[in-house]
């Protein structure tokens, strides 16, 4: 295994904006983007929301076949790489990319040592203000401090932006330790968490959920945690924003 050096991405919105209210998929999919079963589900997902982001972390894909991603503009962001295949986190949209970043993070996970990702993307939202989205994939298999240094490095790329932004991902939030860290975190950077009316299918340990959505200088109009039947052993969490 090893380091990919770039993107893959494809553009084709670039002279669209968000709408004023849009809808946002997350969902950590398990490297089952391959799967008939996968395919299906997102499918009618898609049909059913009609997202205008779809954030998803471990993605894989064929390096001898197109990506599918149906009518989004994209920027894959890999953190792994073999022969046949790419890992890594995928944002997808129906709008501009105005700039896209990747941070890999400094630590290794132990049990592969390969890095893990976070996506930074930059939108135009109906009034020309730019919203950053971050698709992030948390490190795991690292000591408490080392998961804070992350969040620090990230805090980093993210303080100077002013205006709307959105964090979401599977933040691996598995202690009490790191749900703080988290928490200090979005609290620097003036984010509200999305609730959800019914969080049982939220994955958890100990108690502690892993994927999260956070959003700052919009309104959040709706949310809902989908239950994929085990496609993954994490389920596809949905927000609606305004942007009024």
């Amino acid at each position: 295994m090893f380091i990919p050096s770039s993107f893959l991405k494809s553009l084709r919105h670039q002279e669209e904006s968000l709408r004023v209210e849009f809808s946002l998929l997350c969902w950590n999919v398990a490297k089952l983007t391959m799967s008939s079963s996968y395919k299906e589900f997102i499918e009618a997902l898609i049909q059913n929301h009609d997202f205008d982001l779809m954030l998803l972390q471990e993605v894989k894909k064929s390096i001898s076949h197109e990506l599918d991603i149906h009518d989004y503009s994209y920027v894959l962001s890999p953190n792994i790489e073999t022969k046949k295949h790419i890992f890594g986190v995928l944002s997808a949209f129906k709008s501009s990319c105005e700039d896209e970043f990747a941070l890999l993070s400094k630590k290794r996970e132990l049990r592969y040592a390969t890095h893990k990702v976070s996506l930074i993307t930059h939108h135009k939202m109906p009034n020309n203000d730019i919203l950053l989205v971050v698709n992030l994939h948390a490190i795991n298999f690292v000591n408490n401090s080392a998961f804070k240094n992350e969040l620090d490095y990230l805090y980093e790329s993210l303080r100077a932006h002013k205006g709307a932004m959105i964090v979401a991902g599977d933040f691996n939030t598995w202690n009490l330790k790191r749900v703080q860290f988290l928490n200090e975190f979005t609290h620097n950077l003036s984010l509200k968490k999305v609730e959800f009316g019914d969080d049982k299918h939220i994955k958890k340990i100990f108690t502690n959920s892993l994927d999260h959505i956070f959003y700052r200088d919009l309104s959040l109009t709706y949310s809902e945690v989908i239950d994929s039947k085990k496609i993954s052993d994490h389920n596809p969490i949905i927000a609606k924003f305004s942007t009024l």
